[in-house]
Parts: structure tokens; sequence; C-alpha cells
């Protein structure tokens, strides 16, 4: 299944903007609203211990709790409010 799809299965608010791409050590998720974001680092060491299906559910399930509850305002200059998800 393609990335696409499953964000738009996951039922995000109207005009959130998801997106990926690669880090150092993983992989980040960003939502995104006019002014607002919110990212997920993803390790590869999360993803070897959890497993890419679970993990990329986590990640998108807490995205979009954050996009219902209110992204993080973006200030001029700023990126996006970070979390980081990381194997034990």
């Amino acid at each position: 299944m393609d990335f696409p799809d499953l964000v738009a299965r996951e039922g995000f608010p109207p005009g959130t903007q998801v997106t990926t791409f690669a880090a150092p050590g993983g992989r980040v998720f960003r939502a995104a609203q006019p002014g607002r974001g919110f990212e997920l680092l993803l390790t590869d060491e999360a993803v070897e211990m959890y497993g890419e299906g679970p993990t990329l559910a986590l990640v998108l399930g807490r995205l979009r709790e954050a996009a219902e509850a209110g992204l993080p305002p973006l200030e001029p200059g700023q990126t996006c409010v970070r979390q980081t998800f990381v194997g034990d």
C-alpha cells in the first residue's frame, strides 16, 4: 500500500497535508496546516524493533491526533515541533 493511500485512510482533518522524508537515522513524518506543523522522527531502530506496519500506524495515528487537537503554530524562520519515536 502506498503512503498517500494510508494517509487518506487515517482520516486527517481537512486541509492537513502529511508528508514524509528521509533523515539521518530514520524517517520524518510531518503534518502541516497553514501556519502550523508537527513532525515525528521514526528511527530506524524503532522500525527494526517493532516492525514497519505497527510503527507506521502509530506515527500516522499520533499525527492525526495532533492535527485534530491543533498543530503547534510556526513562527517565521522556525521548523516544526518534533518528537522522536525510538526503540527501547
